[in-house]
């Protein structure tokens, strides 16, 4: 769990919007702030090692070809200095090899660096994603729910929990094989894509169970959204018979209680409706649990 939150800050996701905007113009800033200092004393400290560190930084956040683009631009700001500071060399085209040298340097450095990120996210998406259908794994949905219990505690917000899954899964692949049982896997996953917010996390938490969590969510929303995805993935499963599902919505006001715990009342729910009579939806508004009184 630690290890996910700690390496999503390395990740290109984490670098978005106004992050990712930020940490550029602090690079482009710092490159160009090494060439007036090298202007400023006459070209007798070169910087050149530490001019590499923000064309590293612009290739981790930005990808490849603005990574190059930074590469260009310290090795044409180590060129404009050399000339700006009038430094005498032998012959006349030796800037103009020393620049032509940094810009092979800076920019094998930028495509090794943009190539290490690119294979640290696949295997963060390994180590995140449910290798068949694409959802979060258990680990990362219990990371992210962890998380959103944290921020509505800290700003009051309510949310949801929905556990559910699939009646007579093992009697479709018993009969038709487990090539449709990932089908019908599959099926779900892209359904629950396609009804859900970009906000909402939802994971294959294992077999034929599946989980979504609802943040910043009214109690009527949540039951809104429960029936949603219970329209959903049983339209899904209508090529997969007999399979259809059964779906517990676990909804707080407050988060009052561990993540875990409150997956566990939504998983609660969800076979309240399995010993009924399956294939039906389950919501339930959990009252706040007393805090112990000092």
């Amino acid at each position: 769990m630690k290890e996910l939150r700690s390496s999503r800050f390395l990740l290109g996701t984490f670098w978005t919007g106004w992050r990712r905007s930020a940490a550029r113009s602090v690079c482009l800033g710092a490159i160009l702030l090494l060439g007036v200092l090298r202007i400023a004393n006459d070209a007798e400290l070169t910087f050149v090692s530490l001019a590499l560190l923000p064309v590293l930084v612009i290739a981790w956040i930005d990808g490849r070809r603005n990574g190059l683009f930074a590469a260009l631009l310290a090795a044409a700001m180590w060129a404009v200095s050399d000339m700006a500071a009038e430094r005498e060399f032998s012959a006349v085209w030796i800037p103009w090899a020393n620049a032509v040298t940094r810009l092979l340097t800076y920019s094998l450095a930028a495509l090794l660096v943009a190539q290490v990120r690119l294979q640290f996210e696949r295997e963060h998406e390994r180590a995140t994603r449910d290798g068949l259908t694409g959802l979060l794994n258990r680990a990362a949905f219990l990371e992210a729910g962890d998380s959103e219990v944290e921020r509505s505690k800290r700003y009051g917000h309510p949310l949801a929990v929905v556990f559910f899954d699939l009646d007579d899964f093992k009697q479709l692949n018993d009969t038709q094989g487990h090539d449709a049982g990932d089908a019908a896997l599959r099926a779900m996953a892209t359904a629950l894509r396609g009804v859900l917010r970009s906000s909402d996390r939802v994971a294959r938490l294992g077999g034929d169970e599946f989980a979504v969590l609802l943040p910043e969510t009214g109690y009527d929303a949540a039951v809104e959204a429960g029936r949603k995805i219970f329209l959903a993935a049983n339209t899904a499963l209508l090529e997969f018979p007999p399979v259809m599902a059964s779906v517990g919505v676990a909804w707080f006001g407050e988060a009052d209680r561990p993540f875990p715990a409150m997956l566990k009342a939504a998983d609660a729910l969800m076979y309240e409706v399995k010993e009924s009579d399956k294939n039906d939806i389950r919501c339930r508004h959990l009252a706040t649990q007393k805090r112990p009184e000092h």
